[in-house]
């Protein structure tokens, strides 16, 4: 038997994009540091909405620890087309 999945967002960091859909449900992208079936907490960038219920309903994303986080973090600075001082 499967056993149950279950996550818990410790900290909600940054929401990076909101969107509606065609039906009028609420997109949203987030950065939030989350618990999955009691783990360790990690870095989580992924796609929420909300079901009918209000409960949160979490799509695909990605997943890092806090080196990985740091690794994209200086790559981006690198990033010599992007300019982040504007």
């Amino acid at each position: 038997m499967p056993r149950e999945f279950k996550f818990e967002i410790i900290r909600e960091i940054a929401r990076l994009t909101e969107n509606e859909g065609n039906n009028g449900t609420l997109y949203t992208k987030e950065l939030n540091l989350i618990s999955y079936n009691g783990a360790a907490p990690v870095y989580d960038i992924r796609n929420w909405t909300e079901n009918s219920a209000g409960e949160r309903r979490m799509g695909k994303g990605i997943t890092l620890s806090l080196d990985e986080l740091a690794e994209l973090r200086d790559a981006l600075e690198d990033l010599e087309d992007l300019n982040f001082a504007e």
